[in-house]
């Protein structure tokens, strides 16, 4: 695990006028280690085909906290992943595989 990344979480709240108002957390406090891994042969022909964009599976230490709501920001990007899915592997409670795609502004 050579990569940090920071995960950060969704929180909505009752802004001014009673609209909703979207606040965006670290979940952890800190940069956290990870194996990432960028999508490649057949899997990157497959994300191009469904429109992912710069696809990748992160592997990192299991936390219940990681859901798909949360955005993923690699060590020196600033522009966020987000989160396609979220595999307990083995549900064993060790390892999270989580597969994610760079966030478009739409």
């Amino acid at each position: 695990m050579k990569t940090k990344i920071t995960i950060k979480g969704k929180t909505e709240t009752q802004g001014p006028g009673g609209y909703p108002q979207e606040t965006w957390s670290d979940l952890f406090g800190e940069k956290v280690w990870c194996k990432w891994v960028n999508a490649y042969g057949q899997e990157l022909f497959e994300g191009l085909r469904l429109d992912l964009k710069e696809a990748a599976t992160i592997t990192m230490r299991y936390s219940d906290k990681v859901n798909p709501k949360c955005e993923i920001y690699r060590e020196d990007d600033s522009k966020p992943y987000e989160v396609i899915c979220v595999n307990d592997i083995l549900d064993k409670h060790q390892f999270l595989e989580i597969k994610v795609k760079r966030k478009v502004k739409a």
